[in-house]
């Protein structure tokens, strides 16, 4: 990319933050940037000068030089990546007689049907329900050409946003068998997805606020794993804790989110807590006065590493990590099934 393209763009960025807050601060501009071109993550942060030197500039303009914010507008290629994938996938399925014939539904479930997503960052989540009655053969047979529709379906440039769960009708009442991949809280956000095939046959399930904390759980648990995976790996490999930090920021936004629906049940689901984004609910949950109130910093700093961004108070990112994760296994009891 040439300078005069990036310096544009940060420019841009610089200019849609400071018309919403005032003033551009390096934070919001690169959460705007990488938000906006994912892709730059990397160009970004090698350019950091440049950086600093355009947010500077846009903060000594005039008011009347800065124009109109592009702020919340999306373009076509970026809108569409989401779009297509629900219309090509359903086209595909439609197209295959035999296989539409055994798809009860097809639906598109947490931020992008609730239209809450982070572009490029968020998953756009697929739950496929099959028909009962059909013999194992024919159901084997319709899996593997989902599978296939699916990987014809994803290129390399929305593999990334790309969640699918395939289920049988059978399973609508037992999701606890699942594990991580599906649970009663997926199976809850479900229930408002976007019906893009078929009918919503989780629209008549019935939850309790108990499923929802073992579901909560069971995330909370894999979410640690994973944690502690990217953990050994790195120090096996020798990573440099920058990198480190980028890979734990996931499973922290995963347990910090689990952890909110373990606190308050149902209310959770119904408070729009949909990762990867952050919103006052959380802290809502939390409570300023809570046990978990003082790792609302590291929510953010793992937000933002998740991004690629580097916040200035993140030195102590890992540390946080494990008061955090030890605090929220004594909270939720995990250790009682150690």
């Amino acid at each position: 990319m040439e300078e005069s393209e990036l310096r544009a763009i940060i420019q841009q960025s610089a200019i849609e933050a400071r018309l919403d807050q005032g003033e551009a601060s390096l934070t919001s501009v690169l959460k705007l940037v990488i938000t906006e071109n994912p892709a730059m993550k990397t160009t970004i942060r090698s350019s950091m000068a440049i950086v600093k030197e355009e947010i500077a500039k846009v903060n000594e303009m005039a008011e009347s030089d800065l124009g109109e914010s592009e702020k919340g507008k999306i373009t076509g290629n970026e809108s569409t990546e989401y779009e297509m994938l629900g219309k090509h996938f359903k086209k595909k399925i439609e197209a295959d007689a035999e296989l539409n014939a055994q798809v009860k539904t097809l639906i598109i479930y947490g931020s992008y049907a609730k239209r809450l997503h982070v572009v490029g960052e968020s998953d756009i989540n697929f739950a496929i329900v099959l028909k009962t009655g059909f013999s194992k053969a024919k159901t084997e047979k319709a899996i593997k050409k989902i599978g296939q529709i699916a990987e014809n379906l994803v290129t390399p440039e929305v593999a990334h946003i790309f969640d699918l769960m395939i289920l049988k009708e059978e399973d609508i009442s037992q999701f606890d068998k699942f594990g991580p991949d599906f649970t009663y809280i997926h199976a809850l956000y479900a229930k408002d997805g976007e019906v893009i095939l078929g009918e919503n046959v989780f629209s008549s399930i019935e939850v309790t606020d108990e499923q929802v904390q073992e579901a909560a759980r069971i995330i909370i648990s894999d979410a640690i794993i994973q944690w502690e995976e990217i953990l050994n790996t790195a120090k096996e490999e020798g990573l440099p804790d920058n990198e480190v930090e980028f890979l734990v920021g996931a499973p922290i936004i995963g347990i910090t989110f689990a952890l909110c629906c373990y606190k308050v049940g149902i209310k959770a689901i119904t408070m729009d807590l949909v990762k990867p984004d952050i919103h006052e609910e959380i802290r809502e949950v939390w409570g300023d006065k809570s046990e978990f109130s003082p790792y609302y910093p590291m929510l953010q700093q793992a937000h933002a590493f998740k991004l690629g961004i580097r916040l200035p108070e993140s030195q102590n990112f890992l540390k946080m990590n494990i008061e955090f994760i030890n605090k929220v296994i004594e909270y939720t009891k995990l250790k009682a099934d150690e």
